[in-house]
């Protein structure tokens, strides 16, 4: 099982690499045209804004599972071994909190935003909503995750 959470973990990995290399590329192609063609592409910089959206929502769950976001260990060893436990969990169950909400109320202002559309790239401006929804459905899945190992490393569970 681990080895398929670990595939997850590098398509998104490499989904954010390659939207990355996209928006550059797209920013390269738009200063080669303003000033060597001498006119400007009218929807690259809605395109990297777009981009940037989905590369900062898709990032935010790889960070966590890294570990990479501040964490309160000065607070934490402070406390004594059971509320230190106890403060683990909790703050795993905010980030699954958190994925949740993420999830959920970006996809409910993304059947809003279907509506318009947008004037650059002329697609419903909900695109850039599904970067956040499926961001959210990612943390939960990893937040998720990091629950049942904090549980079971504190707790003495069994594992798979």
């Amino acid at each position: 099982m681990d080895k398929f959470f670990r595939h997850i973990d590098r398509l998104f990995e490499i989904a954010v690499a390659a939207i990355f290399a996209v928006i550059v590329l797209v920013g390269a192609l738009q200063i080669f045209n303003r000033f060597v063609l001498n006119s400007s592409l009218s929807w690259s910089e809605e395109f990297q804004k777009f981009g940037h959206i989905w590369i900062v929502f898709l990032a935010i769950p790889i960070a966590h599972q890294r570990g990479m976001h501040i964490n309160m260990d000065v607070v934490r060893r402070r406390f004594p071994k059971p509320a230190a436990i106890a403060f683990d969990i909790a703050i795993e169950l905010l980030w699954v909190a958190f994925g949740v909400a993420l999830m959920t109320l970006s996809y409910q202002v993304s059947l809003v935003a279907a509506r318009q559309i947008s004037p650059g790239l002329e697609v419903p401006m909900s695109y850039a909503y599904y970067g956040m929804v499926t961001g959210g459905a990612y943390l939960l899945f990893v937040s998720v995750r990091r629950l049942v190992a904090v549980t079971r490393r504190h707790l003495g569970g069994a594992r798979d």
